[in-house]
């Protein structure tokens, strides 16, 4: 890709960015059961990779192998994680989601879609009009 096309699709990143973050923690919000920010970033995060070593989990969400072992033995503790032994290794613990997690994120990528769907239909605000072209200015440059 040339600059002009990386430098349009990092204006749309910026351009989307702060009202996708605030309406997916509003979809997390909106659950029954509540979760912390950093919680909610490491089953997202786990969601796309499948499973992770501790360390591989801490440094893909920029946080302390502490604060993130911390956010796991939450999720552990509401059925939603699962700890085991690396095969290879026997000393590195790995960390994968539960199908009660699966479950979950499936009731907070509902309640997104919601989210995401209303305000640009429902909206003449400028504001949503510049969400909705720069999400559409991602969408092909990702085809």
């Amino acid at each position: 890709m040339d600059n002009k096309t990386l430098n349009d699709i990092a204006t749309s990143i910026f351009g989307v960015y702060p009202e996708l973050r605030r309406l997916v923690h509003e979809a997390f919000d909106r659950q029954e059961i509540k979760l912390t920010r950093t919680q909610q970033i490491v089953l997202m995060t786990m969601a796309n990779a499948g499973v992770l070593s501790m360390s591989e989990l801490a440094t893909r969400i920029n946080t302390s192998n502490e604060q993130a072992t911390r956010a796991v033995s939450q999720l552990i503790s509401l059925g939603f994680m699962e700890r085991f032994q690396n095969e290879r290794n026997h000393r590195i613990v790995n960390i994968a989601l539960t199908n009660d997690a699966d479950e979950y994120l499936n009731k907070v990528r509902e309640t997104a879609t919601y989210l995401l769907a209303h305000p640009l239909i429902e909206s003449d605000d400028e504001r949503c009009q510049k969400y909705a072209r720069d999400l559409e200015s991602l969408r092909s440059y990702f085809k």
